[in-house]
């Protein structure tokens, strides 16, 4: 075939109820599939990606709902040979005034296509061909998003790769009605892998101010900091709404390097 296999597709399918719901989805992309529009991370791969989950509702003054979810993500290459996947086994509870905890175990594999380097710092990288099984478990918990003041927090730890990993996740939002809101997202990863290749810790913080100065006259502002790269990154745009579904932005991106 001269153009090669070019061909791409995509369906999913669901079914819910207030208790039960289930999913599934599926995509395709050929081997020499090009994008005319938007980023694809790979080609040549077959996914699925199956779902379903159950929630009780009791009789209780403080508990709301609570239940649990299984799901799946695989990924193979066109001869049907499986490259990815992960199995995520899930128990979450809903309180009355909307707060939220979830605990998750996942269970991965992977195998590597290219040489790969876990922490993308220059280190030793680990051999194209290679197989990788780990364990994680996360627990996430998210306030009452109605409040002016919400948050939420996640703290994931387990395997990666043929080390371990520690993520930490928060994000904070204030909302000062009518005229804007402020939020700030931390992350923060501890990579840890035998030698010699690199461990690494990789920080990550995000402000974001949103200012309402009428109903058609909007500012967000965003400021990132990336430890990995020494980045600080700001992004302010500005939004003119002087028509209904007619908006002007004007966009200001500034990317600084503090080390140079």
């Amino acid at each position: 075939d001269a153009t090669g296999d070019r061909f791409s597709a995509a369906a999913a399918i669901a079914y819910k109820t207030q208790q039960f719901s289930t999913g599934l989805s599926q995509a395709y992309v050929g081997g020499d599939y090009i994008a005319e529009m938007g980023y694809i991370r790979r080609t040549g791969y077959y996914q699925i990606q199956p779902v379903i989950g159950y929630k009780f509702f009791p009789v209780s003054e403080r508990i709301a709902n609570h239940g649990p979810t299984l799901g799946a993500e695989a990924f193979f290459t066109p001869e049907l040979s499986l490259t990815d996947r992960e199995i995520e086994l899930g128990y979450a509870l809903e309180w009355m005034n909307r707060s939220r905890i979830s605990l998750e175990y996942e269970d991965g594999y992977v195998k590597l296509l290219e040489p790969f380097d876990p922490t993308n710092t220059g280190g030793d990288t680990l051999a194209a061909g290679s197989e990788f099984w780990w364990k994680e478990i996360e627990l996430t918990y998210a306030s009452d998003s109605r409040k002016l003041f919400n948050y939420m927090l996640t703290a994931r730890y387990g395997g990666y790769f043929n080390g371990t990993r520690l993520n930490l996740n928060a994000e904070v939002n204030f909302r000062v009605q009518p005229y804007g809101s402020l939020a700030m997202v931390a992350s923060y990863h501890k990579i840890m892998l035998p030698e010699p290749y690199t461990s690494a810790d990789f920080l990550l913080v995000g402000p974001r101010l949103d200012i309402t100065f009428t109903d058609k006259l909007f500012l967000t502002t965003f400021f990132q900091y990336n430890n990995q790269i020494d980045n600080i990154n700001v992004n302010m745009r500005f939004q003119w709404r002087f028509a209904p579904v007619s908006d002007l932005f004007i966009v200001y991106t500034e990317n600084a390097y503090p080390g140079n």
